[in-house]
């Protein structure tokens, strides 16, 4: 329910910056953009990815081996990496994943279809396309778009 309302706040917030700037009550190049964003990110906190990621949140703090389309993920052969975060915006599913040794790396799930998540784990069985460190991985046809596996304890 707080994120409905933080989305609704973000809305309210958007569409009243929209009108002030219509009415001239402010002049600032950028006030309709900013207008926009509000609105659009408020927007996006009611659609299924959002209820996603909100249900996701158990994995914080995990540590998994993640298979993308029946693989691994390229350059991370058989290491469990911890999430940091995983969070949606619009319509894409963004996870933050740390290696042992290293900073937080971005896999995106755009528009993640077919998704169960259960207390032993979780799979996304379809996206659009799925994307780790700014490339996309190339879908392979009956594979599921991601599975994190082997939740261990806490990192």
């Amino acid at each position: 329910m707080e994120r409905k309302l933080v989305g609704l706040v973000l809305i309210v917030a958007g569409v009243t910056a929209g009108l002030v700037w219509a009415a001239g009550g402010v002049t600032h190049p950028f006030a309709p953009v900013v207008a926009l964003l509000l609105f659009l990110v408020g927007a996006s906190m009611f659609g299924k990815t959002s209820q996603l990621a909100e249900r996701l949140q158990p994995l914080v703090g995990r540590s998994v081996r993640v298979l993308v389309w029946g693989t691994e993920l390229p350059g991370y052969p058989g290491i469990e990496v911890a999430v940091d975060s995983v969070r949606a915006v619009g319509p894409g599913l963004h996870f933050y994943l740390r290696s042992p040794d290293g900073p937080p790396a971005h896999l995106k799930i755009a528009q993640p279809r077919d998704a169960t998540v259960a207390a032993d784990g979780m799979e996304i069985r379809d996206a659009k396309y799925v994307q780790w460190r700014g490339r996309k991985i190339a879908k392979v046809s009956g594979a599921k778009a991601l599975v994190p596996e082997g939740r261990s304890g806490s990192s």
